[in-house]
């Protein structure tokens, strides 16, 4: 594959709806534009060392224990349960995601294993590759954070902020559910 289209693959990817996403666009929906560099910051060093510990640990430990896969797709899903939870009951009037929450959930989220494993091409990374990747991530999270705005403004007036934190609730224990399900279904 072509580094243009590497880094349009990784890009069509991380614009997918997900848990980050999620978390992106309700800490700036609660926070505003001000959330959004320590949120892009926090996204880009969770799946920069996401992609740096799979291609060096993940792969090798589930080549060589198989029964890591499945534990740590289910130790993914109860920190996504554990957040959706926290998110639900957090008070409306104050931001809902910490920056730390959403370095959390990036660092987990499944979509640094399709970045590392499908995506991108296998061993170290030219820094072309690095850096586009980074741009990547960069464009995405804007884009997620702005999004967040734009529904944080449009939540407030019309819905109210504790539905914004009960929506992003809900998206993340969607995700979490598939997960399990997922999971469960290829153990069987």
């Amino acid at each position: 594959m072509t580094l243009a289209a590497t880094l349009s693959a990784a890009l069509l990817l991380l614009l997918l709806p997900g848990p980050t996403n999620a978390l992106v666009a309700a800490a700036t929906a609660t926070g505003g534009l001000r959330r959004l560099p320590g949120t892009v910051a926090a996204v880009v060093i969770a799946y920069g060392l996401a992609l740096c510990l799979l291609g060096l640990g993940a792969g090798l430990l589930t080549e060589t224990a198989p029964v890591a896969a499945p534990v740590l797709k289910l130790l993914a899903s109860a920190a996504l349960i554990l957040s959706a939870v926290k998110i639900w009951r957090a008070d409306p009037a104050g931001p809902s995601v910490s920056t730390h929450r959403i370095f959390l959930i990036t660092l987990i989220n499944p979509k640094a294993l399709v970045l590392a494993f499908a995506i991108l091409p296998p061993g170290f990374p030219s820094p072309i590759l690095a850096v586009g990747t980074a741009a990547a991530i960069t464009v995405a999270t804007g884009i997620w954070g702005l999004v967040g705005i734009v529904l944080g403004r449009l939540g407030r007036r019309y819905v109210g902020a504790g539905a914004l934190n009960r929506a992003t609730a809900g998206v993340l224990a969607a995700f979490a559910g598939a997960l399990m399900v997922t999971t469960a279904v290829a153990a069987l």
